[in-house]
Order: structure tokens, then C-alpha cells, then sequence
């Protein structure tokens, strides 16, 4: 596939000059969620504007942002599948907020659907991807320059919401759903201020009080030293280890080096005195 490279501000606003142009665009991003290195990362942005696909590039170094805001905060409307992930994190890393946005999945929802993009176009637009879907989704996105294969992946990801809007908004309004679709759309497109790591751990919700507070201390813990080696915090401490510790709260440091016997031995040092530090403020916190 051809498209054009963006890979500095001056770039960006001169497609974003074209894009205000149009009546939409579709959007989408890959992005990096601890799998690689340390934290979450916007590692690419896919445009399709009807003709042409575009690549804006958030890791070059001539790209600031002052660029990003610039196109996340244009007037023309945002095609998008599932944006609320995205949002999400535009908002935590750059504080900025996607306008204009239009969520097609939100519409797939609306008539009863709810597998993923592919399936969709699969069941609306009789289209089936030769992408390797997973392959790409644990692809290191960080790298550059990024495989030709990869970016094909990422433009297939907008090549088709255009249809899909053209397709299912006549559906909705044909079964009269409109007035759901705008509520629903609303909401899905709202920003939301991202929730802190810890309440997204398997289980959260059906931890008591004083179990929450372990848990935040020893998630604290771990992501520490995660940022400080600059890797996954998976790889420091299982994330199930997390709600176990906070739920049987070892005694000692030496049943807790039990509990940790088969963590990595790298952290292993590390994380140890950081776990029991992080249990005897949660006591503090507790009482």
C-alpha cells in the first residue's frame, strides 16, 4: 500500500490542512501496553482520507505535541473503532483530548454485534484479512523503521470504516435505533479520565476495603521497579501474585519469598523488600 510518511509538525499540519478539507477521515492507532518496555506508548497513528492513506509517526523526533494536538484537536470527523482505549491513552500520556470523533463500533453494538473489527467487516462487507491479526498485535511497535508487513497491517485497520459507517447507519436508521446510536455515541466518545492501574487487575472489584489497599501498595511496588529497568511489569511480578499477596498477606518476609520463589531472579532482590515495604505501609493504612 502507498501512503505518506508524517513525520514532523510541519507535516502534520499540512495534512490536517487537507483533512479539514473533507467530510472525514478514518483514524485508528497501534500502540505499545506494557508488552515491550516499561508503560504505555502511542507508536503510530493510520489515516485513511477516502483516496489516500497517511502515517503519522508520534516517535520521530520532529514530531512534538504541539503536532499531536494539532490533528487530535481538528474539526474534521474521526472514523474510529473502539475508541475509547485510544482516548484514553492520548489523555494519560498527553494530556490532550481527540475531538470530532465517530465510533463505529458503537453502531455495530447498537444492531446486536459484538466481535471485532475484522469480524465485522466480515459480516458486513463480506471482506476477510490475509493479515496475520495476532502476529501483528504482539509486534514490537516501537521499532523503527516499522516492516513493511506491519504497516500493512495497520492501514488495513482504516482501508474499510468508511464503508462500514456508509453500511450500518442506514441499518440503524432503518430499525429506528438513532436516537440510541447518539446516546450510546456520546458516551462512548466522552473523554474519560484514565483509572489508575491498579483497579484494572483481575479481581479488583471483589476485593474488600483493606485488600484494595494492598493491592495498590504492592502494584506501586512492582510498577517501580518496572520503570526504573524500563521493562514490562509483568515480567518483574505475575499481575495474579498482586491480588494472592493482598488477599493472604504473608507474615514474614520469608514466607513471602516463598510466595515470589518462581519471579524472575533478576527483580527477585529487588522486589522482595519492595513487596514487604509496600505490605507493612498497607498495615499503616489498614489500622
Amino acid at each position: 500500500m502507498d501512503y505518506t510518511y508524517l513525520d514532523t509538525d510541519k507535516k502534520i499540519e499540512e495534512a490536517v490542512s487537507h483533512f479539514e478539507t473533507l467530510d472525514r477521515i478514518a483514524v485508528d492507532f497501534e500502540c505499545e501496553f506494557n508488552l515491550h518496555i516499561y508503560g504505555e506508548h502511542l507508536c503510530l497513528i493510520q489515516i485513511f482520507d477516502g483516496v489516500s492513506f497517511y502515517l503519522i509517526d508520534p516517535r520521530a523526533s520532529g514530531v512534538t505535541r504541539n503536532g499531536l494536538s494539532l490533528f487530535f484537536s481538528s474539526s474534521v470527523k474521526k472514523l474510529w473503532f473502539d475508541c475509547q482505549s485510544d482516548a484514553s491513552l492520548v489523555f494519560k500520556v498527553y494530556g490532550l483530548c481527540i475531538e470530532s470523533v465517530f465510533d463505529v463500533r458503537v453502531l455495530a453494538e447498537i444492531l446486536g454485534f459484538h466481535g471485532n473489527l475484522h469480524a465485522l467487516e466480515s459480516e458486513y462487507l463480506h471482506i476477510d484479512s490475509s493479515v496475520n491479526k495476532k502476529k501483528n498485535q504482539q509486534a514490537n511497535w516501537l521499532k523503527r523503521p516499522i516492516p513493511e508487513s506491519q504497516i500493512e497491517y495497520a492501514l488495513e485497520d482504516v482501508a474499510h470504516l468508511m464503508e462500514l459507517e456508509d453500511v450500518l447507519v442506514p441499518i440503524v436508521h432503518e430499525r429506528k435505533l438513532d436516537k440510541n446510536a447518539e446516546s450510546a455515541m456520546r458516551k462512548a466518545t466522552s473523554p474519560k479520565k484514565p483509572l489508575p492501574g491498579w483497579t484494572r487487575i483481575g479481581g479488583w472489584k471483589r476485593l474488600t476495603k483493606e485488600e484494595k489497599i494492598y493491592a495498590k501498595n504492592i502494584f506501586i511496588a512492582r510498577d517501580k521497579i518496572a520503570k526504573r529497568f524500563n521493562v514490562p511489569a509483568a515480567r518483574v511480578m505475575n499481575k495474579h501474585l498482586i491480588t494472592e499477596l493482598a488477599k493472604e498477606r504473608p507474615s514474614s518476609e520469608g514466607r513471602l519469598r516463598e510466595k515470589l520463589q518462581n519471579e524472575s531472579e533478576r527483580f527477585l532482590s529487588f522486589l522482595i523488600p519492595a513487596v514487604w515495604n509496600a505490605m507493612e505501609i498497607s498495615r499503616k493504612e489498614s489500622d
